[in-house]
């Protein structure tokens, strides 16, 4: 008999992992076997009032379960995908994937060992702004990407990089399919220790330029990434999920405007693609659990998490050296 459900348990439970826990409570492909949380009397009331059992030992969850979802801070992911993989169990990890590129690569080398599938939780790779547009995206000389953030002093254990930043540079990396050849960022530190507001310009060895802004201290929200190529001009709203093509035609179409250009008469078409309302983390979770069921590769891998996290550290390292250089 075939299997038709995973047996999933979730570590962590704060603003986060609520969320995971609706989801995964709606999605018909995982049983929710149960959940932990360090923070035992709080996670005790989330559980009950979700109808869902609170263990007490993490290694019994790990043990009762087939995968493990990790949203808990990113300082612990390492110690506990660890446990999780070297039990043999797969694992979907929040991003960041860990605190360093040399723990995410040490889990990468444990899950080849072992056969398990690994995901990460980069979650703007399913948001339907972005898939709507995503077949449109062809060989892009620049980029531009703008994630601002109200202040929260959730997530100030980690810089504005690591928090809003990293999801711009997942996206980037799926776009570019080249490597980092160049990297310039300048930080500042406004109200916590590390940076707040950060600009990063990147250059791709396949001569694609990315510059790319994040802020957590904005007087608003915003998540937009704009993207230009040789023949069109691709606007993405990720907050409110809403896409524009600006295409350049050789020949006339319905609703097209006529313009003169150097290369002769072109013209240009405006689309609104039609974009798919749906869940980003019920889908990754989704995604993952089927990637388990059917044993393909998971949708957003360890080598993707690394190689965002890598650019993140180089980030951190510039802002580190701009602080030195003004001292």
């Amino acid at each position: 008999m075939i299997e038709d459900k995973i047996k999933l348990g979730l570590f962590g439970l704060g603003h986060l992992g609520k969320i995971h826990l609706k989801c995964l409570l709606e999605l018909d492909i995982i049983q929710l076997v149960g959940c932990f949380d360090v923070s035992a009397e709080m996670a005790r009331g989330v559980c009950e009032e979700a109808g869902v059992r609170f263990y007490e030992d993490p290694d019994d969850l790990i043990r009762d379960c087939q995968a493990i979802d990790v949203v808990t801070p990113t300082i612990t992911h390492f110690d506990i995908a660890s446990r999780v993989i070297s039990q043999g169990r797969h694992c979907f990890i929040e991003k960041p994937v860990t605190s360093s590129v040399r723990e995410a690569e040490e889990l990468l080398s444990m899950a080849l060992n072992s056969g398990v599938k690994v995901q990460i939780g980069h979650v703007e790779r399913y948001n339907p702004g972005f898939l709507s547009v995503k077949d449109s995206i062809r060989n892009p000389r620049f980029i531009e990407a703008h994630r601002l953030s109200t202040f929260n002093p959730r997530g100030t254990d980690v810089s504005v990089v690591h928090d809003l930043m990293i999801h711009d540079l997942d996206l980037i990396s799926v776009i570019a399919r080249s490597e980092p050849i160049e990297v310039r960022a300048k930080g500042v530190n406004i109200v916590s220790p590390t940076a707040d507001i950060c600009n990063a310009r990147i250059e791709f060895k396949n001569g694609l330029v990315a510059n790319v802004t994040a802020s957590r201290i904005s007087m608003k929200q915003m998540r937009k990434l704009r993207i230009f190529q040789d023949d069109a001009y691709i606007s993405l709203d990720l907050l409110t999920k809403e896409s524009q093509v600006i295409s350049l035609l050789d020949q006339p179409q319905e609703q097209t405007l006529e313009i003169d250009t150097y290369r002769g008469k072109k013209y240009i078409s405006l689309y609104n693609p039609d974009v798919q309302p749906v869940n980003a983390i019920k889908t990754e979770l989704s995604a993952f659990a089927s990637s388990i069921l059917s044993g393909v590769e998971t949708e957003v891998s360890l080598d993707d998490g690394i190689r965002a996290l890598r650019l993140v550290e180089i980030i951190s390292a510039q802002i580190e050296n701009s602080k030195d250089e003004t001292h």
